[in-house]
């Protein structure tokens, strides 16, 4: 897959739009991206389990692995590494920066198959 170079940042959200599931689902150029917010930390992916593209944001959280709500696939979200299938390969995270309290992602860095650059960038 190709991939674009420089990075582009877009926000996606604030901390305060978390509630207490502690996790967010937004749109990007129709594509699902989920937001975890892990103590201090925020995590953002590509909302579609490698196995059969089903959606994560059901999976359940646990001591810092993802787990797929449909066939218990276990992905690392340090990573993104697939831990235990039936996936094999990683999911797609993005890069995550916050300015105060708003949550911004590069897109840039992602194959342009699945996050086509913004005209923004």
């Amino acid at each position: 897959m190709e991939k674009t170079q420089a990075p582009c940042w877009l926000h996606i959200a604030s901390i305060s739009d978390f509630d207490s599931s502690r996790r967010l689902v937004r749109e990007v150029e129709g594509r699902s991206i989920l937001l975890l917010q892990l103590g201090k930390a925020i995590i953002a992916l590509y909302n579609v389990c490698t196995h059969l593209g089903q959606p994560l944001d059901r999976g359940r959280v646990v001591a810092g692995q993802l787990i797929c709500p449909f066939h218990g696939a276990c992905f690392d979200l340090r990573t993104g590494a697939a831990l235990s299938g039936p996936a094999v390969a990683p999911l797609l995270l993005f890069p995550v920066k916050l300015e105060n309290t708003e949550v911004l992602i590069d897109v840039g860095t992602l194959p342009a198959s699945i996050i086509r650059k913004s005209s923004n960038c």
